[in-house]
């Protein structure tokens, strides 16, 4: 017989995230009759109050934190369980659960899919879009196993997500051609050019301004946009001239189909890429492969300038 009841934990663990019996009956699909009886017998069974009972609220006792801190803990375990066996191969496959940023560019989650599946071809990936807020929600229940973003994940209380550089790539200024042939003398050509520019709060967004604050520079913008690929086609239709990664650059169709007029030597702007992952006692094969292996090359176009190799 096991003596503890982890009903009876599980119970006292939802009461206290709710902050009420009365939220936690709505998340447990109980009466309030019983919840409040299961508290009661497992405070009985710990021979000692969980909560204090003050103005109509629940406040946590120093043993209700201690046991909270435990069931956090015993809690994730079981989540982290559950999500070990899903990611185990059945049949010889393996799953691995990989979010993406919103407008996190669309060639380095392809190049990371490619990574996975050169690694392993028989390998299940799962890729998911959303903000980080989501993303963050759904790594910490272990709905997913790692978090591609240009944005790194500010440490909460218990710090248990963990960045991890996987690039840092340089940011150029291009156009097609016939663009490019009309605005060489850079960054001079900047002022007032057409520019396609990355909107905030992009890392490259806030690197550009501080660009044309510095080189007094007021370019003509004609389009702020999220999406890479978006600026990039943009670009590709002559509409004007884009700062792009040098990687999208370098592995983009048509090839060629882009020129560099501002090399990364001229800027010194650039844009980091991260995984991010959860601290687990089991952690998915197919992510820790992407940790210590999976890198971002920075592009061939990182140091050209006028369309033509420096």
């Amino acid at each position: 017989m096991i003596p503890f009841n982890y009903h009876h934990l599980y119970y006292f663990f939802v009461i206290a995230k709710s902050g009420s019996i009365s939220k936690a009956c709505d998340t447990l699909r109980l009466a309030q009759s019983t919840v409040s009886a299961q508290l009661k017998q497992f405070e009985s069974y710990l021979g000692r109050p969980l909560f204090e009972r003050r103005n109509q609220r629940l406040y946590l006792t120093e043993e209700g934190r201690t046991v909270l801190d435990y069931a956090e803990s015993i809690f994730e375990l079981g989540r982290e369980l559950q999500d070990t066996l899903r990611d185990r191969p059945i049949g010889g496959r393996r799953l691995i659960q990989v979010g993406v940023l919103n407008a996190t560019p669309r060639a380095f989650t392809h190049a990371l899919v490619c990574a996975i599946l050169t690694h392993d071809p028989s390998a299940h990936v799962s890729v998911q879009e959303g903000s980080m807020e989501w993303l963050l929600a759904e790594l910490g229940q272990q709905r997913l196993d790692v978090i591609l973003t240009d944005v790194p994940v500010r440490q909460g209380d218990r710090g248990e997500f963990a960045n991890h550089v996987i690039g840092k790539i340089p940011i150029v200024f291009t156009a097609v051609p016939a663009v490019a042939r009309t605005h060489r003398r850079f960054p001079r050509a900047l002022d007032g050019a057409p520019v396609i520019l990355p909107m905030a709060p992009s890392q490259v967004y806030h690197q550009v301004q501080a660009f044309f604050a510095e080189h007094k520079l007021a370019p003509r913008i004609v389009a702020e946009v999220q999406d890479v690929e978006l600026a990039r086609r943009l670009a590709l239709s002559g509409f004007g001239i884009a700062p792009l990664n040098a990687y999208t650059v370098s592995v983009s169709l048509p090839a060629n189909g882009l020129a560099v007029i501002g090399s990364h030597a001229a800027t010194g702007i650039d844009e980091t890429i991260y995984l991010v992952t959860r601290k687990r006692k089991w952690p998915n094969p197919l992510a820790e492969h992407l940790v210590k292996t999976f890198r971002i090359p920075p592009g061939p176009h990182s140091r050209t300038r006028g369309g033509r190799k420096t």
